[in-house]
């Protein structure tokens, strides 16, 4: 598989609109509590685009790497501003609602993206629909006939529902031909194929689950409300493991470049499972947010709770010099990545693994 304009155009898209969710919590927050925001920004560094509405200085950055929100305590000259504008003069719990406002609105975003998929295609169930996302050259599955785009229905006459249960069947035929029943464009075939020694065709699957039509509200929030609780279960066990278990780390995380291939990766295989991709990626956007590291919005939160049990705030050198240490280093990071992900997302493109479904080996 190759890289795609259109799914590259779609996947920065995505990631630009849930940005501007995030920052447009902080934004709305401040404004709800009559704190002036004086840029509303996406990306960091020099301004490349941008325009002024009312107090507000809007502009697209050349870094996309986040966005963020200035208030005047951020800004040069913050001393012409009246006191009671400053978001540090507010109370404690004002400026709590205006630092975490960005996760809420990316965890609401991805509640609604769920809800739409769910009322617009139909609510998911426990089985998988399997296809064909690109066939290896030279293995059994391009001898037997299996194309790119095929969807698996029947091995040996028994029903595909899930993919590892369909790994573990054909693990039963090393070196024996079996029977495979696929769907190639409405019309149903029988091809024979031959595993190898080690049980495998040689494919790389596309898996999703298989949809049912809505039937009343009540189960379409049912089922939006689960979905929303498993996909934040599941990120959040994802990074506990990734800073308990930190040896691999930089191999188990992946940056910019590499959200960007594998949501082009996405759009290719199927482009209603964007929705599913950019609820990921909210979600996870919010649960990143939330990590109490400098620059980020946990940090913000952790000296709010230590300015509570103190009774009175660090010393503003010492909060600024946190903050300008914590963003430099996640800078950092995020350069580290982009580097590491010009050197892996072209691998990625020729192994063309399912970026979406859980990793699971070629078949």
């Amino acid at each position: 598989m190759s890289a795609s304009l259109s799914g590259i155009l779609m996947t920065f898209l995505v990631l630009g609109v849930l940005i501007t969710i995030h920052e447009l919590g902080h934004f709305l927050a401040a404004k709800s509590i009559k704190v002036p925001v004086r840029q509303f920004a996406i990306g960091f560094g020099p301004r490349l685009l941008g325009f002024q509405w009312g107090e507000t200085e809007c502009r697209l950055n050349v870094l996309p790497l986040g966005g963020y929100c200035a208030f005047a305590d951020d800004m040069d000259g913050e001393q012409q501003v009246p006191p009671e504008q400053l978001l540090r003069s507010r109370p404690i719990w004002q400026r709590t609602w205006v630092i975490s406002a960005g996760v809420l609105f990316n965890f609401v975003s991805a509640w609604f993206l769920l809800f739409g998929s769910n009322v617009g295609l139909g609510i998911p169930t426990n089985n998988q629909v399997v296809s064909i996302r690109r066939v290896l050259p030279d293995t059994p599955a391009q001898q037997s006939g299996l194309q790119a785009g095929d969807r698996l229905l029947q091995l040996a006459g028994e029903s595909i529902q899930d993919f590892g249960a369909f790994r573990e069947r054909l693990a039963q035929f090393k070196n024996k031909p079996v029977v495979i029943t696929i769907d190639r464009a409405g019309q149903t075939r029988d091809l024979t194929a031959t595993p190898t020694d080690k049980g495998t065709l040689g494919f790389s699957p596309s898996i999703r689950p298989e949809r049912v039509p809505a039937t009343g509200l009540g189960a379409i929030f049912a089922a939006t409300n689960e979905q929303q609780h498993r996909y934040t279960t599941m990120l959040a066990n994802a990074l506990y493991q990734l800073f308990t278990q930190p040896s691999g780390m930089m191999d188990k995380t992946g940056g910019p470049v590499a959200i960007v291939a594998m949501g082009d990766q996405v759009y290719q295989d199927d482009p209603w499972l964007l929705l599913e991709f950019a609820v990921i990626l909210s979600i996870e956007l919010a649960l990143i947010n939330l990590l109490p590291l400098p620059a980020l919005d946990g940090g913000h939160l952790v000296m709010l709770a230590l300015e509570k049990v103190r009774g009175k705030p660090l010393p503003r050198a010492v909060e600024e010099r946190i903050l300008v240490t914590g963003f430099t280093l996640l800078l950092g990071l995020g350069v580290m990545l982009i580097i590491k992900d010009l050197f892996t997302v072209p691998e990625m493109y020729r192994q063309s693994a399912p970026p979406v479904s859980p990793s699971t080996p070629k078949p």
